[in-house]
């Protein structure tokens, strides 16, 4: 049981695990962004970004299988089923009652978003999501991911839980200045200036930024949820802060491996 009140030891998260560079000052999003990517560079980031989005979804089985309560099992379910393409209820963040449909899974979300670009490229969208695709930053990215969101150990999982969400909302209900610094919000900007710059001019089919949108709406009750969990938890027995914030840093580490690989590849495909 942590010997610290809740309160001081959030602040304490706040100014550590919270102030990531992943988190706040991502340098390839930052730069993406500035709608200065081009044609190439943005079939990049939809390749690498859908290796991470269809390998996801064991990594989330995983953490599902796991769960020790039943609110942390509907949780972890609730976003699988989100992926596989059922319904959710942005308001709640449950699935319950929701219509399955394999075009609204993510994975097929993400190439249908892709389609324009995989036919300028002459390349199957099918193929997106395949694990060769990937880079090795990818690789492993996904693999460190996985030993800390899907540990077996809950505490571990739980920080990691916490700092993937954490992550994912930065800035979202914070106004319109720390809203833009979201990730998902910088990756619309980006596209939308690129069809500015790149598409609408030739009368190119634009495209079409709701996946990354609709992420970016769903973030805040997901945030505030794994704040709860962490609230209920904190005081009890099993609650080890040292492994939590182990894996809460482990989880963000591994993130900035994924966007470190876009960001060296990008300077690569720049011409």
């Amino acid at each position: 049981m942590p010997q610290k009140a809740f309160g001081e030891f959030f602040q304490e998260v706040g100014g550590g695990l919270l102030n990531h560079e992943v988190i706040t000052d991502n340098p390839y999003t930052k730069w993406f962004k500035l709608g200065v990517a081009n044609p190439a560079q943005v079939m990049d980031l939809f390749r690498q970004f859908s290796v991470f989005s269809n390998y996801f979804l064991v990594i989330q089985c995983k953490n599902m299988v796991f769960a020790e309560t039943e609110e942390e099992e509907l949780g972890a379910r609730s976003i699988l089923g989100s992926e596989l393409g059922v319904k959710m209820d942005i308001a709640t963040g449950n699935i319950q009652g929701g219509r399955f449909s394999h075009k609204k899974a993510h994975i097929n979300w993400l190439r249908d978003t892709a389609t324009p670009l995989c036919k300028d490229f002459g390349i199957d969208c099918k193929i997106l999501g395949r694990w060769d695709l990937g880079y090795p930053t990818t690789h492993e990215f996904l693999k460190r991911l996985e030993c800390f969101y899907a540990n077996p150990d809950r505490n571990r999982r739980a920080g990691a839980s916490f700092a993937v969400e954490q992550w994912a909302a930065f800035g979202i209900g914070h106004g319109p200045e720390n809203e833009d610094n979201n990730f998902w919000r910088e990756l619309v900007v980006g596209l939308e200036k690129f069809n500015q710059a790149h598409r609408l001019p030739k009368n190119l089919k634009p495209i079409d930024p709701k996946f990354f949108q609709w992420h970016f709406d769903i973030e805040i009750g997901h945030a505030h949820n794994v704040t709860e969990q962490l609230r209920a938890v904190y005081d009890t027995s099993v609650f080890n802060p040292e492994l939590w914030l182990e894996g809460g840093y482990g989880a963000l580490d591994a993130l900035s491996i994924f966007w470190d690989g876009l960001n060296e590849a990008r300077t690569r495909l720049a011409v």
